[in-house]
């Protein structure tokens, strides 16, 4: 592709826009911050500037520009990362370019289950008369069906394959795309007459389906589900939430509920601020995504003993990983679909206002498990907590509600946690890089006047530091002049991760008080010094070998007369 079509492209999507379309970002100073979708991020360490079209992670250390961020957030390679930004703003690729890349088999699937979810959606409202009959009978809309984009599959082996493949759909693509079964040979619809729920990611893709019979006296399983593919895995999605992520953000909260049709309720009834977890045991996966948009959660399940034990460890989870968690409680006999259809909105809006954090809940005196056990359920939780003053809050609340001393609760998560913490200070290898090269890379990164001198002065083999020397390599290699005018189109197209996310941190960064000339000469003097040092060890080798006296001599005659020269308060000793 063109690359002043790609500058183009970019040009035309501001990075915080792009990246507020993905999560909420609020506005500190000269740059935007919001939580790391990258990493299990509890408190906001993403960091977005406009002026550079740029963004860094100052955790996890994942950076990059707009291309960057869509690509690592969305699974993408940089062209169709590129593609899906042309898209977003209305710039055609011209054919010749499209024709480049072979779409891939994730852009397939998308394309095949996307041609799947208007199929079960037109046979809904065209075959489907009895399914409508089915959901009105259950109160629910034609309107809500549409918003949630339900469908029908017809009672028929081949309907959705026969649909498929006068597409052009290969036969080996929908062998793999999981919405067929294998019958003596020949494939068959997956899903044959049954209320069908697209399952979407949370940017919008339809990337799996789940199937209930609608006939109670059809003696099928009652729900099934599409299994794991190239774009869907069974606890990573949440379902509905690409339809109330930015109402979730905006409410500051969100309700979880079980199943598709307590989603469906809650929808209609106007909680907007609600997900599902497809059905099964709430996932760490589903919670960090979750957590992009609400800190606080309340677990809305049925009201049985089944519901509660599983609403109790879906809020423990939310806990270990830094959330607030509450649960709502419903009568035993409800879901949250029956409660609203028998006592109203405003009646569950009141359960939610009365919910108990998930500490004071199992604090309760009317619990058959001993009050121990469910003190350790809860340390357990606290223990996953990496923010050690939340940590630290946790703690003194589980001791406020059971009246146990916080010094018991500390010694008993203390022997757990040094342990746990020695053995990651065994796994982690420290790593030195020289300040003065992060420094001296990141001033000579502020345009190419600076660059130039840095090169004319220094080779590659002056950087200590593995890294920042084949950064440097790169520089040298692929920038040009007009790459130097704009930060972020340094950044394109990095293949590199490690150096791409090096190099976006650089130019996030602002020194303003450091010298770069000074810098140049404290890199040369860490070089001769090192030199000095790889002399002496080969003096000890060969005592007689005067060539590498006299080499010694040069290079301290040479180091003698660069020290002179820099302030004993600016220059960096090795030793």
């Amino acid at each position: 592709m063109e690359k002043s079509l790609i500058e183009q492209i970019r040009h035309s999507n501001d990075i915080v826009d792009v990246v507020q379309g993905y999560l909420p970002l609020k506005h500190v100073g000269a740059n935007w911050k919001g939580i790391c979708p990258f990493h299990n991020d509890t408190n906001p360490s993403l960091y977005v500037s406009q002026p550079k079209q740029i963004f860094k992670c100052f955790a996890c250390g994942k950076a990059g520009n707009v291309f960057t961020f869509v690509q690592e957030y969305e699974k993408l390679t940089f062209i169709e990362a590129v593609k899906k930004l042309a898209a977003r703003v209305g710039i055609a690729i011209p054919e010749f370019e499209r024709t480049k890349t072979v779409s891939t088999k994730r852009d397939q699937l998308l394309v095949i289950y996307r041609s799947a979810r208007d199929f079960f959606a037109s046979s809904l409202f065209e075959h489907g008369s009895s399914v409508l009959k089915y959901l009105a009978g259950r109160s629910f809309s034609e309107e809500t069906a549409k918003a949630l984009e339900l469908g029908y599959a017809l009672n028929s082996e081949k309907a959705l394959l026969n649909h498929l493949l006068k597409e052009g759909h290969s036969v080996s693509l929908l062998r793999e795309s999981g919405l067929f079964g294998n019958y003596s040979g020949n494939l068959v619809d997956f899903f044959r007459n049954r209320l069908m729920f697209p399952i979407h990611n949370n940017i919008g893709e339809v990337i799996a389906f789940g199937g209930r019979v609608w006939n109670d006296a059809d003696t099928g399983v009652k729900y099934v589900n599409s299994s794991g593919t190239e774009i869907y895995t069974k606890g990573k999605e949440l379902y509905g939430l690409f339809k109330t992520k930015y109402e979730i953000s905006k409410a500051g909260y969100a309700l979880i509920c079980e199943g598709y049709f307590d989603f469906l309720r809650l929808y209609e009834a106007g909680f907007m601020n609600s997900v599902a977890s497809l059905g099964t045991a709430l996932t760490e996966d589903q919670i960090f995504l979750l957590s992009r948009y609400a800190k606080r959660i309340y677990m809305l399940y049925d009201g049985d003993k089944a519901g509660v034990s599983n609403a109790i460890r879906a809020a423990l989870i939310c806990l270990g990983k830094g959330l607030e968690a509450n649960i709502v409680e419903l009568p035993p006999e409800h879901d949250p679909d029956s409660f609203i259809l028998d006592e109203g909105g405003p009646a569950l809006r009141k359960r939610i206002a009365s919910a108990q954090p998930i500490t004071s809940f199992l604090a309760r005196k009317d619990w058959d498990s001993p009050e121990s056990e469910r003190i350790d359920m809860l340390l357990e939780a606290a223990r996953g907590v990496k923010d050690a003053v939340q940590r630290e809050l946790l703690v003194k609340g589980i001791s406020e509600a059971f009246s146990i001393s916080t010094g018991a609760l500390f010694s008993k998560l203390g022997q757990i946690g040094r342990q746990a913490s020695a053995r990651q200070e065994e796994n982690e290898p420290i790593l030195e890089s020289p300040s003065e090269e992060r420094w001296l890379l990141t001033l000579a990164l502020r345009d190419r006047e600076s660059f130039n001198f840095v090169a004319e002065e220094l080779t590659p083999d002056y950087f200590i530091d593995r890294t920042n020397r084949e950064l440097y390599k790169y520089l040298l290699s692929e920038s040009s002049d007009a790459d130097f005018a704009e930060p972020a189109a340094l950044l394109d197209n990095m293949e590199n991760k490690e150096l791409r996310d090096l190099l976006a941190e650089f130019l996030f960064s602002d020194l303003q008080d450091l010298s770069l000339k000074t810098l140049v000469d404290q890199v040369r003097v860490r070089k001769i010094q090192r030199d000095l040092e790889d002399i002496d060890r080969r003096i000890l080798a060969e005592p007689g070998n005067f060539d590498l006296l006299r080499s010694k001599m040069e290079l301290l005659n040479t180091y003698r007369n660069m020290i002179s020269g820099l302030s004993l308060v600016t220059l960096i000793k090795n030793n």
